[in-house]
């Protein structure tokens, strides 16, 4: 469960390469790369990285409170989301936990890790209707497994499915009403056209939290910056639990920048946009199946995948192998959307190999 997309370095060792060569179609970040203004900052700050980073984030945190009218006390910016999901159980004690399935493994992994003897209790996704979650079956069963805390992705990673906001709504207010807490994950939500969020809905709520990342949607993932929003008293607890400096100097400012980035959004979503169209009519052409997605990444089921996978990685492409996504199996696959000339080239070695 320790694998995730994005290892270009097994990669460079296995065929003893550099990482130049390689298409990562196992990562989902935005093909645009980082805007142009990200990186000017990042330049103009490098004199900087002789002093410790602000343990507080104190500009970032402000950054982000003002992009969405929050409390700056309420987010907790870190290394990545990934750092905020490990966070959560080390500093909530969770004991019984629901998780849907199949979705990102870290956060059973954290829950599990936090404490030993931690229960996970699985709510199926299935397959037949899209991989889609059951708004009122969900509180059913956070209802009656007693559980305390609920972890949810939205859109789902690897499924790229997405929740209504109402139906995220109806899941808070049940959460709040029985006393359990809810965490989204909106790692990918930048890349919807239309915004779904529940990060203004915090404040009002106790029991939910909101993760985001920055790393997809600005192309920062060798940054690591992401942040949460939560409730005042549970920011507070979980900044005690955090280690100092986890977000550098550098990220902090790309954060920063990254919000201020004027147009980069509209024409993300506008070649994201066309690309998906691109890689939905090649996979139609093809006979693939493949699951709708509103995010910047297709779940593939074909029942070659493994030899897909390898005979692409000869070809210096690598896919997401999604075996290790509990509910799935070794006939599944997620690829990135990414420039043109590369999904152009995906669907040719595809349709070279599925003949």
């Amino acid at each position: 469960m320790r694998d995730h997309g994005g290892d270009v370095y097994t990669y460079m060792e296995r065929h003893g390469t550099a990482a130049k060569g390689v298409i990562d179609f196992s990562a989902s970040i935005n093909p645009l790369g980082p805007p142009e203004n990200v990186l000017r900052e990042i330049k103009s700050h490098l004199d900087h990285i002789v002093h410790y980073p602000d343990p507080e984030a104190r500009k970032l945190r402000s950054k982000i409170s003002d992009a969405y009218n929050l409390d700056p006390a309420s987010v907790v910016c870190g290394n990545g989301c990934t750092e905020l999901i490990w966070l959560i159980p080390m500093a909530m004690g969770f004991t019984k936990i629901l998780i849907p399935s199949p979705t990102y493994s870290d956060y059973e992994r954290a829950c599990r890790l936090a404490a030993p003897g931690r229960t996970i209790i699985h709510y199926p996704l299935r397959k037949e209707v899209l991989f889609d979650v059951d708004a009122e079956s969900l509180i059913h069963t956070m209802a009656g497994e007693a559980v305390d805390a609920v972890f949810l992705c939205n859109p789902n990673n690897p499924t790229g499915r997405l929740a209504a906001k109402e139906h995220l709504m109806q899941i808070a207010e049940a959460a709040r009403q029985f006393g359990i807490y809810f965490v989204v994950d909106e790692s990918f939500l930048d890349f919807c056209p239309s915004s779904q969020s529940v990060v203004k809905n915090v404040e009002a709520n106790p029991y939910l939290m909101v993760l985001r990342s920055m790393t997809k949607f600005y192309a920062l993932p060798g940054l690591r910056v992401g942040y949460g929003v939560f409730p005042v008293k549970i920011a507070e607890l979980l900044r005690t639990y955090q280690a100092p400096w986890t977000v550098n100097t550098l990220a902090q400012v790309a954060g920063i920048a990254a919000l201020d980035a004027t147009g980069y959004r509209e024409e993300t979503l506008r070649v994201v946009g066309e690309q998906k169209q691109v890689l939905e009519n090649g996979f139609r052409g093809l006979g693939v199946d493949f699951t709708p997605s509103v995010a910047n990444y297709y779940l593939l089921a074909i029942p070659a995948a493994q030899q897909i996978a390898t005979f692409l990685e000869h070809r210096g492409l690598l896919v997401r192998n999604c075996a290790n996504f509990r509910r799935l199996d070794h006939s599944y696959l997620r690829i990135a959307v990414k420039s043109s000339n590369h999904n152009m080239l995906l669907l040719h070695y595809l349709e070279e190999y599925l003949g």
